[in-house]
């Protein structure tokens, strides 16, 4: 996800490369970034001073870890969390003298296609808080939410690309044991997906209009979409999108 943020960045131009940092502690890692003009380091507190955005894209359960690292280092700095689970309020408890930005990308990011929601943040000067949006905006769209709303934001875009991926591969499957060629059948699928989601944001219709409009009486269409009623296919989302935001609260500090 770093990766991603980052070459978007490069991308817009909105930050010359000499002045963004990364850290890893696995030095090889870093090489492709050196190359880019990046500062880089195996030692994240040197990064940490350079920066007055800092954004933690780092494993949940290495938060602690870090923080307790890094804590001293930034004092008056923009912290931005993308890990789902911890809050706003917890954060500023770790790190009072920060200005805390909370956010939920996904990983169609490292594509220029992501989405990312933004915690709204009224205590973060402006200027900042604009700063981070722009940095979020280079790699595709934004949305700033309120904070309760954030747990579904993870089942609805943060999660959700592992669903399309899923269904995307029993698609996939099913066409091979058809007799279809695997890399024919997923380009279609994905181009499909593709263009299904461009419809979908342009035609002025709900996705339900588009759906009747894919479809003739007695046709191909509706077979296969009476599978979805047979085996509740909305249903299973409803669920899973229950489930996904549930697992979202209960990490949660």
């Amino acid at each position: 996800m770093a990766g991603a943020i980052i070459h978007g960045i490069l991308s817009q131009g909105l930050v010359e490369p000499g002045k963004l940092s990364v850290s890893n502690r696995h030095a090889e890692k870093l090489a492709p970034y050196a190359g880019l003009g990046l500062f880089t380091s195996t030692d994240n507190r040197a990064v940490a001073e350079r920066s007055e955005i800092l954004i933690l894209a780092v494993k949940p359960q290495m938060f602690g870890e870090v923080l307790g690292e890094l804590g001293p280092c930034l004092g008056g700095k923009c912290v931005v969390s993308i890990a789902p689970g911890f809050s706003v309020a917890y954060l500023r408890q770790l790190l009072p003298e920060s200005h805390i930005v909370r956010a939920m990308p996904n990983t169609p990011m490292q594509v220029g296609k992501g989405v990312t929601a933004v915690v709204e943040a009224p205590e973060v000067p402006a200027d900042l808080f604009e700063d981070v949006v722009a940095l979020f905006s280079a790699a595709g769209a934004v949305s700033v939410i309120p904070e309760e709303r954030m747990n579904t934001v993870i089942a609805l875009s943060g999660s959700s690309p592992a669903y399309f991926f899923r269904m995307a591969d029993a698609m996939v499957r099913s066409a091979v044991r058809q007799g279809f060629d695997g890399e024919e059948a997923l380009r279609l699928a994905a181009m499909t997906m593709a263009g299904a989601a461009e419809m979908l944001l342009r035609a002025g219709k709900t996705a339900e209009e588009l759906t009747r409009q894919v479809c003739s009486p007695g046709g191909s269409t509706l077979a296969a979409l009476t599978a979805f009623d047979e085996f509740g296919f909305e249903a299973m989302i409803d669920e899973a999108m229950l489930r996904c935001a549930k697992r979202a609260q209960e990490l949660g500090k």
